[in-house]
């Protein structure tokens, strides 16, 4: 993945940032949404089951009280109520006509309001009531520890007697409060927790989702800089050779120099192209049946250099002729290049079972690049290693082989490309030399 801030990838990074952000702020509001629809349904599922209960307590009691033939009233019908044991609080307020209201039977006195709103409620009561036996009502109120409570209240009239009484039973605002709190608690660390989550898979599938945008960057801008780097020396030395006035005698060796330059740089582009196709994905190595032996004379007779010679034995191996072309035309080059220091010596090519060696007669492998001579931009004693070992080396892993570069007893270098050989072998002729 690519560790560098190009614009590109700083698009990127900014955009997983802007696409957790955004899945963030859409899961907190869906969050906070359904946990306030929540919240809220229960607490007006718990004022009416705590406006349901004050009525029933309140209507109940109301149908239970009576009185006597000498017009006195019986409360032991509601006092010993079941209805008036319970959690809700109960006054029991009489009054004869131009009196006060006085509490006859008090429960649970501390959970309702004080004198002056009770007496105000069951005033309201009776005149909202207005004559009719059980007209209930309801009331919000504060109890005399200042907790907010409903009051249900139910008026009783008699025919032959001229006292009212108002039953009046009061109870939490909202049934199971605690409850309630422990619920809210639990949908917000409930949400907060899911929204971390969405975040947190957010940042990460996002991640993984641009990994594969990550990678085609990377290797787009090596493709850049590998063809910057590698076309650089020839198209300067193709630029001298054009701005040059050669001689009449001298026309056809510079025509031939900027030829072999152009097929240097149409070569490199053509491997730095099929890399970069398979890397991506785009396009596969074709498996075809060739001769290796044959292939490596081709490519060493297209060289045309008097220094190369061949020996080959029959070698049939499963692979792509024009990416094994590229290779060996590289490790040839290779070769030609640190072999330079003696004209007079020979490039040796030796191929069989599967192998392509090239010994050159140089000063040898470089103690720098010995560990990693395949690596692109390696440093060495002649410079930056360039593209063509490195192309040898994936070459070679493509087609599920190896490379290697070791010294050669007595001097010099041996490149050594190997690739597992076909299943059909091919008769052995004599070696041939060239």
């Amino acid at each position: 993945m690519s560790t560098h801030r190009s614009p590109a990838v700083a698009r990127l990074k900014r955009a997983r940032w802007l696409t957790t952000a955004l899945v963030t702020v859409i899961t907190a509001t869906a969050v906070l949404v359904l946990g306030f629809v929540a919240a809220t349904i229960d607490a007006d599922a718990r004022h009416t089951r705590a406006d349901d209960r004050a009525e029933q307590v309140a209507g109940g009691l109301a149908r239970a009280i009576q009185h006597d033939d000498k017009q006195t009233l019986d409360l032991s019908t509601v006092i010993d109520d079941e209805l008036a044991k319970g959690t809700t609080a109960v006054v029991v307020e009489v009054r004869k006509p131009g009196d006060t209201w006085k509490q006859a039977h008090t429960y649970q006195r501390s959970f309702m309001p004080d004198d002056t709103t009770i007496a105000t409620l069951a005033t309201q009561t009776e005149d909202q009531a207005d004559g009719i036996l059980y007209a209930s009502s309801r009331h919000a109120a504060t109890d005399i520890t200042g907790r907010s409570v409903t009051v249900a209240s139910t008026p009783v009239f008699w025919s032959d007697w001229d006292t009212i009484v108002v039953i009046l039973a009061g109870t939490e605002a909202m049934a199971d409060p605690g409850k309630h709190r422990m619920l809210v608690w639990e949908l917000t660390i409930g949400g907060g927790l899911l929204v971390l989550a969405a975040a947190a898979s957010a940042f990460v599938l996002s991640g993984r989702s641009q990994r594969q945008a990550l990678r085609m960057l990377d290797e787009h801008e090596q493709f850049l800089g590998d063809a910057a780097h590698e076309l650089r020396t020839p198209l300067t030395t193709l630029k001298l050779l054009t701005e040059s006035r050669p001689k009449p005698d001298e026309v056809q060796q510079t025509l031939a120099e900027a030829r072999r330059l152009a097929d240097r740089m149409a070569r490199l582009v053509t491997g730095l192209l099929a890399r970069a196709r398979m890397q991506s994905g785009i396009a596969e190595p074709e498996r075809t049946l060739l001769r290796l032996d044959q292939l490596a004379e081709s490519v060493a007779e297209e060289a045309g250099d008097s220094r190369i010679t061949v020996t080959a034995h029959p070698s049939v191996v499963l692979g792509d002729p024009q990416l094994l072309s590229l290779a060996i035309r590289n490790m040839l080059e290779n070769g030609l290049t640190h072999g330079a220091v003696n004209r007079a010596a020979p490039v040796e090519v030796h191929v069989a079972e599967g192998r392509v060696s090239i010994r050159d007669h140089g000063p040898g492998v470089d103690p720098v690049m010995s560990a990693s001579p395949f690596n692109r931009g390696a440093a060495g004693r002649t410079g930056r290693n360039g593209i063509g070992l490195a192309l040898v080396a994936w070459v070679a892993q493509a087609h599920g082989g190896n490379a290697s570069i070791e010294p050669a007893a007595g001097g010099g270098t041996i490149a050594t490309l190997w690739l597992p050989q076909a299943d059909i072998t091919a008769s052995a002729p004599a070696p041939s030399r060239h």
